[in-house]
């Protein structure tokens, strides 16, 4: 009787692991994304960045071992010699694969991700545009500036965040002038991209 005891508590302990870790869920339609494969080729990226290249360091999809832990990656793309905006000066994807918890699968979990990184930024006063890419998306602009010396430097990044199943993508491009219209719709067309090419790896 102990053997069958010892399988039954075990089992029973396992399965609380994988209920913990989600395994009963669902994670969606994607395992862990590599941003570097959703960056669009250097034909591409050419009206974006001028004569870029990858940058050293990109991420790849690091989670804990798949099992109830996001996954996250980032690739860049950026202008040689450094210090040119035509009419960007780097172009970021970002991708984050979302696994399923006890109470919710990766698709709820991605969707929850999104609304939240919305309203922040609505609460921040923010102007942020609904954007036809993936399941949900957004546009929006982040600006930042810095006094070097005597200089005021002001940094802009123009984001496409989007959902599509179980993972967020945010497409950035960084500039140093404050981006037009036309601008904001080229990150836009980038995103719609970068939504096929994650669309390809189901």
């Amino acid at each position: 009787m102990l053997v069958p005891a010892c399988v039954v508590v075990l089992g029973g302990c396992g399965a609380t692991v994988a209920w913990r870790f989600g395994l009963f869920n669902s994670d969606g339609r994607f395992e862990d994304v590599d941003a570097c494969k959703l960056m669009p080729a250097a034909g591409t990226l050419a009206a974006f960045v001028s004569k870029g290249a990858r940058e050293p360091g990109d991420s790849r999809p690091e989670g804990l071992l798949g099992l109830g832990g996001d996954a996250r990656s980032e690739c860049k793309w950026s202008s040689v010699p450094r210090g040119v905006d035509q009419p960007f000066r780097t172009v970021r994807v970002f991708a984050k694969t979302a696994h399923a918890t006890t109470d919710q699968t990766g698709p709820e979990r991605a969707v929850e991700d999104v609304e939240i990184w919305h309203g922040n930024r609505v609460r921040r006063g923010q102007e942020v545009t609904s954007v036809d890419v993936g399941e949900k998306g957004y546009r929006t602009i982040d600006k930042a500036s810095y006094v070097i010396v005597m200089a005021r430097i002001e940094v802009f990044d123009i984001h496409a965040k989007f959902r599509i199943s179980n993972v967020v993508v945010d497409v950035s491009a960084r500039t140093h002038d404050q981006p037009d219209e036309k601008e904001k719709a080229q990150v836009v067309a980038l995103a719609k991209v970068v939504a096929e090419r994650l669309r390809a790896l189901d």
